[in-house]
């Protein structure tokens, strides 16, 4: 492996509930009652801007770009307060993360979640100091399934490895369609983690485990030489 990119909602960090529950509470304050349904099947793998902005639009309301960034502003403060006690890791996560940055592996973390929320959530749960990179929502104009996050993750990542990452040697860890779309639209290896979606919805992967409990750095290695 060249380099590895952990997607960081439903992969290292158990927080799509916390996302959930906030963007209900703001939502709410919109009149739109937001269901768990609705949020699960339409929604996930969104950062905060496209998800305001497509609910309204199922809603049949406009929120223009101000009034997205007050929701967002809102959003991000009930997600930090929750974040400080109560986020947690998957299972597998924290050991899977610490092997490979013990053996030496460049890492990133690329997700739509803001990068104030990454960073406390990692370091509430002990990982911080394994990734050299955090491209976040505010890092990219196009969220997920668009390359553009990915991209900006390999090209960062070369600072930090004796030769640029190749597509081709990475592998990206998701849980969403949207994101394994991304990586693959690069040539990026993708390993899935069910933990969001049912195993039907990410045939797109080169790999699928329900757990991260499951994985080895050797065996993420043995993907980029594995011809699919």
């Amino acid at each position: 492996m060249d380099a590895l990119i952990f997607d960081f909602d439903g992969v290292i960090v158990d927080s799509e509930p916390v996302h959930l529950a906030t963007f209900q509470e703001v939502l709410r304050t919109e009149g739109i009652n937001l269901s768990r349904d609705d949020y699960y099947e339409k929604y996930l793998g969104f950062d905060d801007y496209d998800c305001f902005k497509a609910v309204a639009a199922d809603y049949d309301m406009t929120f223009n770009d101000a009034k997205i960034r007050e929701l967002t502003q809102t959003k991000t403060q009930l997600v930090l307060k929750q974040f400080q006690t109560s986020v947690r890791a998957l299972p597998g996560a924290v050991d899977l993360i610490r092997r490979a940055a013990e053996n030496g592996v460049p890492m990133a973390i690329c997700s739509g979640s803001l990068r104030e929320e990454i960073q406390l959530a990692s370091e509430t749960i002990g990982v911080r100091d394994c990734f050299q990179v955090i491209v976040a929502a505010e890092d990219v104009h196009k969220g997920k399934p668009d390359p553009e996050g990915y991209r900006l993750a390999l090209r960062q990542l070369a600072q930090f490895a004796t030769d640029a990452p190749k597509p081709s040697n990475t592998v990206v860890i998701e849980d969403s369609p949207a994101g394994i779309e991304s990586a693959s639209i690069l040539g990026i290896k993708v390993l899935a983690v069910s933990t969001s979606y049912p195993v039907s919805e990410l045939s797109g992967a080169n790999r699928i485990v329900t757990s991260l409990a499951d994985v080895t750095p050797e065996e993420l290695d043995k993907m980029v030489s594995q011809t699919f």
